[in-house]
């Protein structure tokens, strides 16, 4: 049983090192997608706050906060505000929290116990009046504090492990407190502060055990405030350390149990070590809602439909419910929900959920739902609908959320969140697209994708990313299933829908229809490609593929010309599109000017007219298109989506080539007139051939991290450059320029 109880909890705890669970996640540099990346059920809409840390989460080991710090501070308010209401104005709230909490308040403190009532020595804070008696009792409170703090606030890196001491506290140090303690009489409020200041000198002393025995000897005559259940969860560290952990848990469940304040560190303490220690804490527990307390713990490491099943014979109103379910129903979530899956078949998608949800939970969520016997009922009917829409009991889930509807208290929210709830088992009913469904869906589906991106609902806790997603995917999956595949795709656009060009019509063909239905609005306001990126992709093709009266055509007709930030008409010995970049444009070109010079270049071509010039400064213009190239803007379009160094199959042999650029540099060598053109045209043909050898060995591969086995090679341009063109000066630039060339020459 040890083995088994150990393992269930063991990933929980190897990450409860205090602070270092923050710490790993911090440095482990993993993005984080907020809690909606695969939930659409708010913890937040109707379970109580103090438990909000210990609600779900996948990625943090406390919800909200990421992690449970050292505690220092963590009660400061709470400290603040019961002096000031016991000093009763005598100081201000400012001067009360200065003397509190501020680290430069301890000369001033100890100067105000010397100054006592003596005239003789200067008032060192003249606000401070020590003839009222409070304010006396107050200053001397925390000269003697002051010194306890020394080892009740010592932090330490918790990384630390061989060098790091904890100082403890003498025991004479928490005799001297609870003689203090005893000789106090007629100020219950100040007596308790001295009693809980006994507590804690006590825990951070040498021998713990006192408090304890202190604690046994005094608590009776305690109110049960915050101080009371902080000294309670002392004295539970204590029986831990001790190894005595039924003893422990068993009073952290009463700290959690009573009071919120301290639900999270309690949470975070309680460590059953095998099973035989939780049931015997459940054996010390004296009352249904004790045992409730300890098995919710239990819950929130281990099994939450077990704890719920047993708080729930208990007590049916323990609010403890709230939060495990919340639990149960974020978890389940998390198996069923895959953030930007494909759904490919409706059906098959909605039969895979059913089969994955676990129907026991489902099951006692529905009959807990039924008998209404919680203390917030309609939480449950919140719960036992969504579940539902996973099981396709879409009636079934309806009903539920009209009760809800019928009996919630109504927050923004509340109110969100349970139309989300509604949309998504809607659509999840729905297995065909038509007029109807439509004009059903279309205002829940544009409050979703227009009208919630743009609020902040309750400070973010609303959850609809997914659902957002979910939804697209979900549509687009039914229209491809009736093999509509422009709406299809406005839903859940492809990569290459628009590589065939009959879908690319087709979506031409819809986005200049002239009155667009409701539906067809929808759709092309999440659609990000507009009709102008189509003909600027058609513009694109037509290029590489030296097609450019077509490419002009195409061009033509789009909105925003983007101006290349180099010129493209450049060929340089060394590749270097930062600096061309950089570099003073005398002319500059946008796409269409661009294309139109090309034009003009290759017509003198054809006629003959300056043919080495211009096939040199076509090839150029080519070769810059290219990924290689200082033109990469050009192919700059939301459907080639190419802007990083990995070029996407579908576009590589039109990116990753140089096969026209070379075509036009052997023209150019054709029509050379000296040595120095010649092996210009040689060397650029070659950049050409080095560029298809590190396609073909690397790019291709995508291998980011490291080139080929082979990765120097002697290329053919480089051996003809240096038998036939040593003599020329270009060969010289060259060699100053190209240390891969000058490399070359040093092996041969």
């Amino acid at each position: 049983m040890k083995k088994n109880f150990t393992k269930r909890l063991i990933a929980v705890f190897s990450l409860a090192v205090s602070v270092t669970a923050g710490v790993i996640y911090a440095c482990g540099g993993g993005d984080y997608w907020g809690y909606d990346y695969n939930s659409s059920f708010a913890p937040e809409t109707y379970a109580d706050a103090s438990y909000r840390p210990l609600f779900f989460s996948s990625e943090e080991r406390f919800y909200g906060i990421g992690y449970l710090d050292d505690g220092i501070g963590r009660f400061n308010s709470d400290i603040t505000t019961d002096w000031s209401e016991y000093l009763r104005g005598k100081l201000s709230a400012e001067e009360v929290g200065f003397l509190l909490l501020d680290k430069n308040a301890a000369v001033i403190i100890e100067q105000l116990h010397e100054y006592g009532g003596n005239k003789r020595k200067q008032h060192p804070r003249p606000a401070v009046d020590l003839k009222e008696k409070r304010v006396k009792n107050f200053v001397d409170f925390l000269y003697e504090a002051k010194q306890l703090e020394a080892y009740s606030t010592t932090t330490y890196n918790y990384w630390d492990y061989e060098s790091t001491t904890i100082p403890l506290a003498a025991k004479a140090m928490g005799a001297a407190w609870e003689k203090k303690y005893k000789t106090i009489s007629g100020d219950d409020f100040l007596k308790n502060r001295y009693w809980f200041q006994t507590m804690k000198a006590y825990f951070y002393g040498e021998d713990k055990s006192e408090a304890i025995r202190f604690f046994d000897a005094t608590a009776a005559a305690q109110p049960k405030n915050l101080l009371y259940y902080r000294a309670l969860a002392y004295v539970a560290g204590v029986h831990y350390k001790a190894g005595e952990y039924a003893q422990s848990n068993y009073l952290y469940s009463l700290v959690f149990d009573q009071s919120p304040e301290l639900r999270t560190v309690t949470a975070y303490n309680f460590r059953p070590q095998e099973q035989a220690d939780f049931n015997q804490s459940l054996e010390m527990a004296q009352t249904p809602d004790e045992k409730a307390a300890l098995w919710a713990m239990l819950g929130y490491y281990t099994n939450e439909r077990k704890a719920i099943a047993e708080v729930y014979k208990l007590n049916p109103k323990s609010v403890h419910l709230e939060f495990l379910l919340t639990r149960l129903v974020n978890i389940e979530e998390s198996k069923l929900n895959a953030y930007y899956s494909e759904v490919k078949s409706p059906k098959t998608y909605r039969s895979e959920l059913k089969q994955k949800l676990d129907g026991s939970a489902l099951k006692m969520v529905n009959e807990i739902a039924a008998a209404e016997k919680t203390s917030k009922p309609y939480l449950w009917h919140l719960a036992s609908g969504y579940l539902s829409i996973y099981n396709q009991d879409y009636r079934f889930a309806q009903k539920q959320f009209d009760l809800v509807e019928k009996s919630a208290p109504r927050s923004e929210l509340a109110s969100n969140q349970l139309r989300l709830l509604r949309l998504i088992n809607q659509l999840s009913a729905t297995d065909k697209i038509d007029a109807k469904t439509e004009k059903s869906l279309v205002a829940e589906l544009t409050w979703l994708n227009k009208t919630v991106p743009s609020q902040t609902i309750d400070g973010g806790k609303f959850r609809y990313n997914y659902a957002l997603e979910w939804s697209r995917m979900y549509v687009s999956s039914l229209y491809a299933e009736q093999k509509n595949s422009v709406m299809a795709e406005l839903f859940a656009p492809q990569k290459d829908y628009y590589y065939k060009s009959a879908n690319l019509e087709a979506m031409k063909t819809l986005m200049k229809k002239k009155n667009w239905s409701d539906w067809e609005q929808l759709g092309m306001s999440i659609y990000r490609i507009k009709l102008s990126d189509i003909y600027e992709f058609q513009a694109i093709e037509a290029t590489y593929a030296n097609r450019i009266p077509e490419a002009i055509a195409f061009m033509e007709q789009v909105d925003t010309l983007a101006v290349l930030q180099g010129n493209p008409f450049n060929g340089k010995i060394k590749d270097c599109n930062d600096c061309d970049h950089a570099a003073v444009q005398k002319i500059t070109y946008n796409k269409l000017e661009f294309l139109k010079k090309l034009q003009e270049m290759q017509a003198k071509i054809a006629g003959g007219e300056e043919v080495y010039n211009n096939a040199l400064l076509v090839a150029n213009a080519f070769y810059n298109l290219s990924y290689f190239g200082n033109a990469r803007l050009f192919y700059n379009n939301p459907i080639i989506d190419e802007y990083g160094n990995y070029i996407s199959e579908r576009n590589q042999e039109r990116l990753l080539s140089n096969k026209q650029a070379n075509a036009y540099y052997q023209l150019a060598l054709q029509a050379t007139a000296n040595p120095e053109q010649r092996a210009k045209c040689v060397y650029m043909m070659t950049k050409c051939e080095r560029n298809a050898f590190y396609t073909d060995k690397y790019y291709k591969n995508n291998d980011y991290y490291g080139y080929p086995s082979v990765n120097f090679i002697a290329f053919n341009g480089y051996q003809k450059l240096k038998s036939e063109f040593s003599h020329t000066n270009y060969y010289n630039e060259v060699i100053e320029e190209c240390g891969y060339f000058k490399k070359y020459l040093e092996k041969n």
